[in-house]
């Protein structure tokens, strides 16, 4: 068991620490660059190729993603109230504690965990994830979302792709395949690197405080994960699945949001650096109980 859990998190912890270490001896790292090229045109096509090959089996798939969306409403509503009620900056600390780093470790985790039919399922997660910060955190963060800006979504157009080829049970172009395929396999290595950058670069203040409202962060998500998981009569890789990607520390997003809008950014830093550190000793324990 030692060896096996090895292997699943050491292909994340040495890229993301690869990715550390470059900006820590003070090489250039193009993090906004490489962000957008994600976002914009990798996670495109890892959703179109993820979406895809669960494509045979429509029932599963919208299953999943329902469940995916009761999940993260719930740990929306969860923090919500949890916010109000200690009297913690609103806006920062919602975005980022009803968030899960779904895309930079939770893909890849699943990948190595449960193989390539744990990735698909993890793309499924990532999309309903992702919409999650592209209209409803935007909303929080910002105070206002215009309907006419999902159209720059670029992911969108990556989700409405793959519905097109699995609704009208038409298989893609070889050429769209082949290339969709490519750029989806740069993606999930970009990711990690990306993650390592990122958590070189955020300071932690406010430690004593900070770590305990991570701690809690990262029970609720366990906890409403597997919740929702035995609800859906889940089994196997969607149930472990739907609690991994419940379990990942705050998304590095949630601090671009932050940031950008002012809600608390070093606040915001400090949860995404210590649920991430908390991850490395949460995620061997879930794997444990999954497997």
């Amino acid at each position: 068991m030692p060896l096996e859990l090895f292997n699943v998190i050491s292909p994340v912890l040495f890229i993301a620490l690869g990715g550390y270490l470059w900006v820590k001896l003070g090489y250039d790292f193009p993090k906004e660059f490489v962000t957008r090229l994600n976002m914009n045109l990798g996670a495109p096509c890892l959703v179109f190729v993820g979406l895809l090959s669960l494509g045979q089996d429509l029932s599963s798939l919208s299953t999943f993603i329902f469940a995916s969306f009761i999940a993260i409403s719930l740990m929306l509503i969860v923090t919500t109230i949890f916010v109000f009620v200690t009297g913690l900056p609103k806006r920062g600390y919602i975005i980022s504690l009803s968030s899960s780093n779904c895309g930079n470790m939770g893909i890849p985790l699943c990948l190595f965990a449960f193989g390539d039919i744990g990735m698909s399922f993890a793309i499924a997660y990532f999309t309903v994830g992702s919409f999650f910060q592209f209209t409803v955190a935007l909303f929080i963060s910002h105070g206002n979302l215009k309907p006419g800006s999902l159209i720059r979504v670029s992911l969108l157009w990556g989700i409405f792709a793959a519905l097109f080829f699995i609704l009208t049970e038409r298989s893609p172009p070889t050429w769209l395949m082949n290339t969709t395929e490519l750029l989806a396999g740069v993606t999930i290595p970009l990711m990690l690197l990306t993650l390592g950058a990122s958590l070189a670069t955020l300071k932690v203040v406010k430690f004593g405080k900070i770590f305990s409202i991570g701690l809690l962060k990262m029970a609720l998500g366990m906890s409403i994960g597997i919740a929702t998981a035995s609800y859906f009569g889940f089994e196997g890789v969607e149930r472990n699945v739907l609690i991994m990607q419940m379990s990942m520390p705050v998304a590095v997003f949630s601090y671009l949001l932050a940031s950008r809008y002012n809600r608390n950014p070093d606040e915001v830093a400090s949860l995404i650096f210590t649920t991430t550190l908390i991850s490395f000793i949460t995620v061997p324990l879930m794997l444990v109980y999954l497997f």
